[in-house]
């Protein structure tokens, strides 16, 4: 069974780190939840073949990964790439300020306040009717999932990979990565322990590159992990 609404590795995290049983609360801090939607949207772009990540940083697909370009990140040029084509606008941002820089950091990617994935993710789904906004007069606003099925498919897909690795896909591998990487799974209700999760997905994430091909885009999905993982960490010691 697939679930056409929410086919992008984007959306499924943040299906996945929301209580749909309590009003879509975040199971974790949204601060946390952004980063890893910023690297979910990386997942995306690499399968897609949109980007490149090489060495802590980030390229669009038409421009080589040579060292010296990355003396280019933070500077803008008035070069302009062929336009992304894709009906999804937030992914489409991104690409298109990787485009525009030719090649950024990771870490500044993850970090970047302005992409605001994680309110944007969720008035996109809103305005796709995946997600139901409940308007109550003087009580909070409620939310829900259109479709109740699809936060179950969602967990039954992460589910599935954690015991039954022919069921691997980039996409999930990539999914679990971020899971992992955000420490969510100790979060969800799953058939094995916190530690235990923990290992299965750490086993995904080290395995990853050799699973996936020397030549493959997601070779770097375990690095953008571990950056992820890095970037969450320092939220503890970040001022806000």
């Amino acid at each position: 069974m697939i679930a056409p609404s929410v086919e992008s590795v984007r959306e499924q995290l943040w299906v996945l780190a929301h209580d749909d049983d309590r009003d879509l609360s975040p199971l974790i801090d949204r601060r946390a939840i952004g980063i890893g939607l910023a690297g979910a949207t990386l997942i995306d772009l690499m399968l897609s073949d949109s980007i490149t990540i090489d060495d802590g940083y980030v390229y669009p697909r038409q421009q080589e990964p040579t060292r010296t370009a990355r003396h280019a990140a933070g500077s803008r040029s008035g070069t302009r790439e062929s336009p992304f084509t894709t009906t999804d606008p937030l992914t489409a941002s991104v690409l298109y300020m990787i485009r525009e820089l030719h090649a950024v950091r990771i870490t500044d990617v993850l970090r970047d306040p302005s992409l605001r994935l994680y309110e944007r993710t969720f008035a996109a789904l809103i305005a796709a009717g995946i997600v139901i906004e409940h308007r109550r007069t003087l009580r909070s606003t409620r939310y829900r999932l259109d479709d109740p099925a699809t936060s179950g498919w969602v967990r039954a897909q992460f589910t599935r990979r954690l015991y039954r690795p022919v069921t691997a896909t980039a996409a999930l591998d990539g999914l679990c990565a971020l899971i992992w990487a955000l420490n969510l799974h100790s979060r969800l209700v799953l058939p094995y322990s916190t530690a235990e999760a923990d290992t299965l997905l750490h086993t995904i994430v080290d395995e990853l590159p050799a699973r996936a091909g020397p030549d493959a885009p997601a070779t770097a999905i375990a690095n953008l992990a571990i950056a992820v993982r890095h970037a969450v960490g320092d939220l503890a010691t970040s001022a806000f």
